[in-house]
């Protein structure tokens, strides 16, 4: 069922809101590409360099605003629908020139790191490494010891005697165990600007569709030339990159088949010549044996 996104016009800030569709509208009309994204977990601070770095870097525009000022915007700058109907979330909307993915990847190299909070959930194991830390003797030792850290005394400062986990992915922290993160000065959660869906002028992009970051895919890629290239040469079908193998691998079956059966070539001869040596004296050998 089509649903309208129509501003309501007994709204005081109705004036407003057209203007902040118009202002969007008009941004990304300018530019090809169009991401959207989340800001549920952005700090305010964070937000000001993205801001900064997608005006510069990227020669962009970015605006919060809400869904239907956003959807509103999208559609009357002819963009695909599909870019803001499921916000529900506070949300950014970006004009760029440049690929959805480039700008998804500078999005995961700016976070944040942030503190612990009574009731979070850990997005992973956290794990205190052995080591020593920079606390004295004191209080924080027994607190270290409630959150489950195998910890101890050494030359007056706390030490980690072993690699000890915190809190298991998944886990629900606790205040103990936020209290001996903070003491340790360890922040496990991040911060930033999150990608949503964007659009490159010609194609959708979903969020899974850009999670791979650079080094990943350069991996995957490696990973399958290399399962490729076995196969190749398991199939015995040559091209230019395995031909040199096939060809050593071609040489070596024929000598073997020459010694093998006893077939004179330049490839089997030397080897043919030094076998025969090997069995006259192992023959002269049972000579002497036999006469003596």
């Amino acid at each position: 069922m089509r649903k309208d996104y129509v501003l309501k016009e007994d709204k005081p800030s109705v004036a407003q809101k057209k203007k902040e569709v118009q202002e969007i509208a008009q941004m990304l009309k300018k530019h090809k590409g169009i991401v959207i994204v989340d800001l549920r977990n952005t700090p305010d601070r964070l937000l000001q360099k993205i801001r900064k770095k997608i005006r510069e870097e990227f020669k962009g525009g970015i605006k919060v605003a809400k869904k239907a000022v956003i959807m509103r915007a999208v559609m009357e700058a002819k963009k695909p629908k599909e870019l803001a109907e499921n916000i529900n979330f506070p949300a950014g909307i970006i004009a760029i020139d440049e690929s959805p993915y480039r700008v998804a990847v500078f999005f995961k190299q700016n976070t944040l790191e942030m503190p612990a909070k009574v009731g979070q959930v850990a997005p992973y194991d956290i794990v205190v490494p052995e080591g020593e830390t920079d606390l004295p003797a004191g209080p924080a030792l027994s607190e270290l010891k409630s959150a489950g850290l195998n910890v101890k005394i050494d030359k007056g400062k706390i030490v980690v005697a072993k690699d000890s986990v915190i809190a298991k992915q998944g886990e629900v922290l606790t205040p103990i165990k936020v209290k001996a993160l903070q003491t340790l000065g360890i922040k496990p959660f991040k911060a930033g600007v999150v990608y949503y869906i964007g659009y490159d002028g010609k194609t959708v992009f979903k969020k899974e569709d850009v999670s791979l970051m650079p080094e990943q895919i350069v991996e995957q890629i490696e990973e399958e030339m290399k399962n490729a290239f076995n196969l190749s040469v398991n199939a015995i079908y040559p091209t230019k990159h395995n031909i040199e193998i096939l060809l050593q691998n071609a040489f070596s079956q024929a000598r073997n088949v020459g010694i093998n059966g006893s077939l004179y070539s330049d490839a089997s001869i030397e080897q043919l010549l030094l076998s025969a040596l090997r069995q006259a004296g192992a023959l002269e050998g049972i000579k002497k044996e036999g006469g003596s």
